[in-house]
């Protein structure tokens, strides 16, 4: 398998020359520490942000006693229930699995004291800490097969396919309750460790039913995850038929449902990462770079999952990706990877090996600013993607007012741009806080949509502020805080720490870009509104000379929300953890790297969503109570 001649990676890479107008925040002379002071250099940091990055796991597994309540920290956490109480099983064997045990019998999940209520513990503690959640659902939390619902039937032992989707539909009411913090749900419902396979719930007309209850059952902002391409393809209407389905996708016929998506438990193991895509578009499967092809067009909803356990021996001898960089570093972007359960896990043998690999210089993709991957070149590949999975924000261009305008206003100008592999999967909102030891002001900023700033895309920006005449004379430091739209609270919890060196406050969850300061004279007598309304649209706040893409939250399910390729544009549909010690970098122009003609497909293109028109809007702000976490 040659990933690299791929049509879908020669598209993916193809390079595309754009000229956009942006606003210039060349490096401006400042009077010490005022204006803009946010380093534009590259941290290398591990950051630990929402819907992105490390996933770590923990199965619960529910018994006659009390269930056991989690409590979930850092940007994204996976928590899977083993639900063999509520199950009678069946006779299915394989030699290379158990045989059903520990079940419970035929149950609703209603019939335990307190498993549903469990679980909204959970999911509560999950929201109080600002923590993504992926759920899954599954009879057997090890290698048993066989412990999934049975009714007697003629021949013995039969699927009992209603039981599962009732227990589904008592799962979604809690789920729903969480929109805001369950990012996805990971279909399961059978097979070993629910990676929905070795079963006799694994034939089409079976596994089908699931995801669509999942999906209709489930609230609309909430992501559905099934284990393979197989599984898309009976959801599609394909059953088994890998040559119809990989025809579909070819020729762009193919209509997606924009909340269904893949998990994969077979990451980087093999060519064919362990059975999870095929060597041929056949029967039920179709091959890794159709596949590929397919991911990319998936780019509103999270890839991921666990890189495959076998032996080194195993994995070097089976054509693992990982030794093909040009391949890897392309399919990586390609298919938007945003988690991964194990990359930090100390002794697995792929993390292993990817500490041994490193970046190249000579790989970095085309059109992309080489300054933006300095810490990881010639370094381990395993922290690169550790970092890069999902989205990752990187402020490259800053200028800020040291003072106050005549006026009483202040302006903010830069671009910013996201490194990573992925996009954002939800609404985010903006704020830029003005900060004078506990004295702190919100500002909101309207018509700045997150989900334009896909993967490799850069979106630029140039508000004006006007200040409260209630703000006392001094130094004020400004920061600017991404965060989940759903997150109301007074203390922010899910702010997006950026890339750049030791601007992160944890505190605040917010960047720090500059400060300015006011003095008593600058301050001017403001009408009494206590700042301005998000909800108000009025062009300026952040004028963009093109078109802006596809919000993925308004797309219809059955429409394609994503057929542009990636990388090209923030006003195109195209794609896109905090440290402990959360701190970030930035810096950089884009320019493009030239290849030799081996490696041409690679080249991508860095456009710019160009918000270079000075506003004609001026953003007002109201005072924040300030509380430290």
């Amino acid at each position: 398998m040659n990933l690299k001649k791929t049509n879908a990676l020669r598209l993916f890479m193809s390079t595309v020359v754009t000229t956009t107008t942006m606003v210039m925040c060349a490096a401006p002379v400042h009077a010490e520490n005022l204006g803009s002071t946010i380093s534009l250099e590259e941290s290398g940091a591990e950051l630990e942000n929402v819907e992105r990055g490390e996933c770590p796991y923990t199965w619960v597994t529910v018994s006659d006693g009390a269930t056991q309540v989690l409590y979930p920290s850092g940007g994204m956490y996976s928590i899977m229930y083993d639900l063999r109480y509520f199950s009678n099983g069946n006779d299915f064997s394989h030699q290379d699995y158990q045989t059903a045990n520990g079940c419970g019998g035929y149950k609703s999940l209603s019939e335990h004291p307190d498993f549903l209520n469990s679980l909204k513990e959970t999911l509560q503690n999950a929201r109080n800490s600002g923590t993504s959640i992926v759920l899954r659902f599954s009879y057997a939390s090890d290698n048993t097969a066989g412990n999934e619902p049975s009714k007697t039937g003629e021949n013995g032992a039969e699927p009992d396919i209603d039981l599962i989707l009732k227990h589904i539909s008592e799962l979604a009411p809690v789920i729903n309750e969480y929109k805001d913090t369950v990012l996805a749900v990971e279909c399961g419902m059978y097979g070993p460790w629910g990676e929905m396979h070795t079963s006799m719930y694994d034939e089409p007309q079976y596994y089908s039913q699931l995801s669509k209850a999942w999906l209709s059952n489930l609230d609309s902002n909430i992501k559905v995850l099934v284990r393979s391409p197989k599984h898309l393809m009976a959801h599609y209407g394909f059953g088994d038929k890998g040559d119809e389905f990989a025809a579909a996708i070819d020729n762009g016929s193919l209509r997606l449902d924009p909340r269904l998506g893949m998990y994969n438990d077979g990451y980087l193991g093999t060519s064919t990462d362990v059975g999870t895509f095929g060597a041929e578009n056949s029967g039920s499967y179709i091959t890794r770079e159709t596949a590929a092809d397919l991911l990319q067009r998936m780019d509103t909803v999270p890839y991921g999952g666990e890189m495959a356990y076998l032996t080194l021996s195993d994995l070097q001898s089976n054509g693992s990706i990982i030794y093909d960089e040009p391949a890897l570093m392309g399919e990586l972007y390609m298919t938007h990877l945003s988690y991964l359960h194990n990359i930090n896990e100390s002794g697995h043998t792929i993390a292993g090996e990817l500490d041994k690999l490193t970046v190249s210089e000579d790989f970095i993709l085309p059109g992309a600013d080489k300054k933006d991957f300095a810490p990881y070149i010639d370094k381990s590949y395993r922290e690169f993607i550790r970092d890069h999975m999902g989205y990752r924000l990187l402020v490259k261009e800053s200028d800020m007012s040291e003072t106050l305008d005549s006026d009483g206003t202040f302006t903010m100008t830069g671009a910013i741009k996201n490194t990573g592999f992925g996009n954002f999967l939800t609404d985010k909102k903006a704020e830029v806080i003005l900060k004078n030891g506990d004295d702190t002001f919100v500002s909101s900023i309207d018509n700045f949509n997150a989900k334009e700033l896909k993967s490799l895309a850069t979106m630029n920006y140039d508000w004006s502020f006007e200040v409260p005449s209630e703000l006392s004379a001094g130094n004020w430091d400004v920061y600017l805080r991404i965060k989940n739209a759903t997150d109301t609270g007074e203390t922010s919890k899910t702010g997006i720490a950026f890339a750049n060196k030791d601007c992160f406050d944890e505190d605040l969850c917010a960047n720090k870009i500059g400060t300015i300061s006011i003095s008593s004279d600058d301050i001017k007598e403001t009408p009494d509104q206590p700042g301005t309304d998000a909800s108000t649209d009025e062009p300026g706040a952040a004028t963009s000379t093109d078109e802006p893409g596809t919000d993925a939250s308004t797309d219809e399910p059955g429409t394609d929300a994503s057929t542009d390729e990636p990388g090209t544009d923030a006003s195109n549909d195209d794609q896109g953890k905090t440290d402990k010690d959360k701190k970030d970098s930035c810096d950089g122009k884009d320019k493009k790297d030239k290849k030799d003609d081996k490696h041409d497909h690679h080249k991508k293109n860095d456009k710019k969503n160009n918000y270079g028109k000075k506003n004609s809007k001026t953003y007002k702000f109201k005072r924040f109570k300030y509380k430290k976490h």
